[in-house]
């Protein structure tokens, strides 16, 4: 197979942070398979807003010149994209970026002023109407002298459950700090991880899927699969993540984000969990539903949040990329003008308003899924004052091990 060139970046600030308005340089150097800088060929370049906008672009023959600098400059506070391509070389494509003043980007959609009572009211009419009715099943194969491991379900609205894992320390004696966690995108977890009870914390993971997981990896993948087709027919969407948008009650998170909200505030009133001590981490969808729930519970007394999703989902009406799972962009026209009202109402960044509890975030600066003023977004609405945010510089859709170790490890749990 033949290896493409490879591409190196570097700005000329080095935390690539720069004024609005000031001019950003990009150097960019092009390196064959033997790690010597290219002499011929052509690479193409643009600069972009993280969107739809050039801020330049050009051609640059390597045989004049390898590396080559591009320069350019954002008027507003966002992030700009260098993009290189190489046609001939079928495909080659890499990006860097900076940010200009991401402090002060705000999210593509106003705040819904009726936000706040649409969603406590939401909970409250589930606990209403719907008993929370746990089903608690000890796994008796992966329980030991250290912990103890379930699989737990509660009831949501439409006869539907959220499903999990839980795990608890043997160890020590009680209480002990909790740790909720919800999975990144794509088909959940299948089975319990007892590595956190292993170091004295209960572990709560629970799943966005309302169908029971496992039995293994190979059977909740099917599950989730069947379940993608199935709302793709009834909605014409690709993913779960954008089904049933037109209307809120609908949306496929809306009656997950309410029940696991419960299976938090039923691990909260467990006489062997430290309320004092009561932690969210999670990453990517898992990032955007710690927004949402360490906004909509107050149980939470601190959280981690890695390039989260779900958060500034009207970004396009800004003139950037919106956030994961980029709702309106992949809906059927004929649901879009609905979801753009429905949206706002699921943002994280609307969420991030009443977290008030400490959090810590990290973002990609290339993450093209979770782009990085999306995320920004999200923070920068986050109402709490103990608040920090990680920048991964040419960090892509991913969590440099340094950020977990810093945010989750050390911070977090005190490891």
């Amino acid at each position: 197979m033949k290896l493409l060139p490879s591409v190196e970046f570097t700005v000329d600030h080095k935390d690539a942070l720069y004024r609005c308005g000031e001019t950003a340089v990009f150097t960019i150097r092009v390196l064959g398979a033997d790690r010597a800088p290219l002499t011929g060929g052509t690479i193409d370049v643009r600069l972009d807003n993280y969107g739809p906008k050039a801020v330049t672009a050009a051609r640059f023959d390597l045989a004049a010149g390898n590396p080559v600098t591009v320069c350019g400059t954002l008027a507003e506070p966002g992030f700009m994209r260098c993009t290189v391509t190489m046609a001939a070389d079928n495909g080659l494509r890499a990006v860097y970026s900076a940010g200009f003043e991401p402090g002060r980007i705000t999210a593509g959609s106003a705040r819904p002023a009726d936000f706040d009572a649409f969603w406590d009211a939401a909970a409250g009419k589930l606990d209403n109407e719907v008993p929370l009715d746990p089903r608690i099943e000890r796994i008796d194969a992966m329980c030991n002298v250290d912990h103890e491991c379930f699989r737990v379900s509660f009831a949501t609205f439409d006869g539907l459950r959220v499903w999990g894992f839980l795990s608890v320390p043997k160890k020590g004696t009680g209480p002990y700090p909790a740790e909720v966690n919800v999975p990144g995108a794509g088909p959940g977890v299948d089975g319990p991880d007892p590595g956190l009870a292993d170091r004295g914390i209960i572990s709560l993971v629970m799943n966005v899927h309302p169908f029971e997981p496992g039995p293994d990896a190979a059977g909740q993948k099917k599950k989730y699969e069947d379940q993608d087709r199935a709302l793709q027919a009834q909605y014409g969407v690709p993913r779960y993540c954008q089904s049933g948008a037109a209307e809120r009650e609908t949306y496929f998170y809306y009656r997950i984000i309410l029940g696991i909200n419960r299976a938090v505030n039923w691990l909260a009133r467990r006489s062997d969990v430290d309320t004092s001590r009561f932690h969210y981490s999670g990453t990517s969808q898992g990032g955007g539903f710690g927004l949402i729930l360490c906004g909509l519970n107050t149980n939470f007394t601190k959280g981690v949040m890695h390039v989260p999703a779900i958060t500034d989902l009207l970004g396009f009406q800004a003139g950037r990329e919106s956030g994961w799972p980029k709702l309106i962009e992949n809906i059927r026209p004929g649901d879009k003008e609905a979801a753009v009202k429905v949206a706002p109402y699921f943002d994280g960044a609307h969420f991030a308003a009443r977290i008030t509890c400490p959090v810590r975030l990290s973002v990609g600066f290339i993450d093209e899924s979770c782009p990085p003023a999306a995320v920004y977004a999200g923070y920068n609405a986050i109402a709490a004052a103990d608040k920090a945010i990680l920048n991964g510089i040419g960090m892509p859709h991913q969590v440099f091990p340094q950020f977990y170790d810093q945010n989750d490890n050390k911070w977090l749990r005190g490891f």
